[in-house]
């Protein structure tokens, strides 16, 4: 399938998952689909399983990839009658919950085991649709720089978020729809946060996801190169990542290369929530020399905390 995106996609387990030896409880998914009119659109999905919920993983790897066949489903309509609405975003975290409980009913399990945060993406030729539920971040690139879409969700409490099996997971989805062209888009687990978000300006930190996208511009193939992909990991394992933060990570990078970065003006705003504290620029510096070329040593082990599920 022919189209002008490169992307990346990477889950590494945190230190205290790498010390106690339990697995990543991220997911992530990227895919490319051919619309009904024959045009290819990128879509994303990402998810943090909930630290407290025994089926984390599941939980989001789930969610993954529940997101992107409702989206391939959606892309086989008819495009005259195709709603990029909010309406959309709904319908879709529904039977992302609907897939949850049934695999909670299978398994005889509540569904909060399955807890998970949701980031969303699908980016077509001339419009994106965002959706999220939860911490983590999607960062796209405009004329001058990197911003968030949203600001990510927090609870009341530090280290508290918002998830798909929330009873009010509707009434907490963040939706925007852009009508403008997207070159780069970012997604990210809150893992990444102290590295990714200034949290003072509430902006993204130009200085992390520069040199990323350069790379990916830079690298000779199309589609999801397996050599960068296998590169995209080790960064994220290097000690310069976990000396910073603790989780686990997870990141996707898209680039269209066909497009140029633009100005950007989401029908959203991207202060309504707020983050979990604030976090110095200086924090990624040390982590920007390793990311240029995508390589990195092992990584270190320090013990965290993880999000709990209410």
């Amino acid at each position: 399938m022919e189209s002008g995106w490169r992307y990346l996609r990477a889950s590494v387990p945190g230190v205290a998952h790498l010390a106690s030896s339990t697995e990543c409880q991220d997911a992530c998914a990227a895919r490319l689909l051919q619309a009904a009119e024959a045009d290819i659109v990128l879509a994303l999905a990402v998810a943090d399983g909930a630290g407290s919920a025994a089926e984390a993983r599941a939980g989001a790897e789930l969610a993954c990839q529940t997101l992107l066949a409702e989206l391939e489903a959606w892309l086989e309509q008819d495009p005259a009658t195709r709603d990029w609405s909010r309406t959309t975003a709904e319908t879709l975290l529904q039977r992302v919950r609907t897939t949850l409980e049934q695999r909670a009913a299978a398994a005889e399990l509540p569904v909060r085991e399955f807890a998970c945060t949701l980031l969303g993406a699908v980016v077509a030729e001339d419009r994106t649709l965002f959706l999220q539920i939860g911490d983590g971040a999607i960062v796209i690139g405009t004329g001058d720089g990197y911003r968030p879409v949203f600001w990510p969700q927090g609870g009341e409490y530090a280290n508290e978020t918002h998830f798909v099996t929330d009873p009010n997971a509707a009434a907490r989805l963040d939706c925007a729809v852009l009508t403008e062209p997207v070159a780069e888009i970012a997604l990210l687990t809150d893992g990444l946060q102290p590295l990714a978000l200034h949290y003072q300006s509430r902006q993204a930190h130009a200085p992390f996801f520069r040199p990323l996208f350069q790379r990916l511009r830079d690298y000779p193939e199309s589609g999801c190169p397996a050599e960068l992909a296998t590169a995209l990991e080790r960064f994220l394992a290097s000690p310069a990542i976990n000396q910073r933060t603790h989780d686990d990570k997870t990141l996707i990078l898209a680039t269209r290369l066909a497009a140029e970065p633009v100005e950007a003006s989401v029908g959203a705003d991207p202060t309504t929530t707020s983050g979990p504290g604030p976090a110095a620029p200086e924090d990624s510096r040390a982590a920007t020399d390793t990311c240029c070329n995508l390589t990195a040593p092992e990584s270190e082990h320090r013990e965290t905390s993880s999000d709990e599920a209410p």
